[in-house]
């Protein structure tokens, strides 16, 4: 008890001694030695973290807690021996009560998906879903996934049955207004997205969403506003650097736009986004440079007013 204590409290190092003393007199202990294996795993020590878990694992292979920490301390080992995402998952596969835990089938879809099998995922986080109907994180993965298949429709449905729930999740009220904002419902995604700033205006990704709404509204002395309050909580995302080089760019401050449509560059290189606006930069800035020299031949080469007088 002294143990799990620490632990919660960050005492890691004190949580460890506790589970050590604990795991010499119970006689290797399983659940001692996955208390030792999650604490390696939270000081950052992955490798020692797996040798004790599959220990673990070993002496008590129906434990389903065992396999979820082995296959997160695997996943986050730093190799080049194995790929440590398809290990983890090939050892989840294996787990006896994987069909029944929650916690394992949604780190299982977590894994499948980044392997890229986003089908495998959906088909995982739908057990997890019908094992807790309830979890709204679930709900929006599966959204985030449709959307990575181009179904838009299901994506939405599910996303829309995360706020059923609660109508303030943040992540749901985002993509659902992306949705919005993609076909052109620029006042439905701000009615959404005002829900959203109620709960937690300290949200990059949210300002940068408002901003770009009001921008295709017209409103851009606006959206310049939210715009820069997303690039105040998130300097270095290349998105809201580069729609804040589009809405200077659009009220005509041409220096101010080239700036943060460099720094887009910079932050996500070879983009073909954020050279194309750049290189419409550099069309209108030539086009106004050659009217400028125009004007000024036109200047030289007309007599001045008094010659014409006299």
């Amino acid at each position: 008890m002294r143990g799990v204590i620490a632990r919660n409290e960050g005492e890691l190092e004190e949580a460890l001694s506790c589970f050590n003393k604990a795991l010499t007199v119970s006689a290797n202990d399983a659940k001692y030695l996955v208390d030792i294996g999650r604490v390696y795993f939270l000081m950052g020590n992955h490798t020692l973290a797996v040798e004790y878990l599959e220990k673990a694992v070993k002496s008590n292979p129906h434990d389903s807690k065992s396999y979820y920490w082995l296959a997160r301390a695997i996943y986050h080992l730093e190799t080049d021996l194995f790929n440590p995402c398809e290990k983890a998952r090939d050892l989840l596969l294996q787990a006896p009560s994987l069909q029944n835990s929650a916690e394992l089938i949604i780190f299982l879809a977590k894994l499948v998906a980044e392997l890229g099998d986003t089908n495998a995922a959906i088909q995982a986080y739908e057990r997890a879903l019908q094992l807790e109907p309830e979890n709204l994180e679930v709900m929006f993965k599966m959204g985030m996934l449709y959307l990575r298949n181009n179904n838009e429709d299901p994506a939405f449905a599910m996303l829309g049955k995360a706020l059923s729930y609660d109508a303030t999740h943040q992540q749901s009220i985002l993509a659902a207004g992306s949705i919005m904002q993609a076909h052109g419902d620029h006042d439905v995604a701000l009615n959404k997205y005002r829900v959203a700033v109620n709960g937690c205006d300290y949200n990059g990704c949210l300002w940068n969403n408002i901003g770009v709404c009001l921008m295709a509204k017209g409103r851009l002395a606006q959206a310049h506003s939210c715009l820069k309050k997303a690039s105040f909580i998130c300097p270095l995302d290349y998105k809201i650097n580069y729609n804040l080089g589009l809405v200077h760019q659009a009220m005509g401050l041409f220096c101010s736009a080239l700036h943060f449509l460099r720094a887009a560059s910079e932050l996500k290189k070879d983009d073909a986004q954020i050279i194309g606006s750049m290189a419409e930069y550099y069309r209108i800035a030539f086009q106004d440079l050659l009217a400028k020299a125009d004007q000024l031949d036109d200047a030289l080469l007309s007599p001045p007013q008094d010659e014409e007088q006299s």
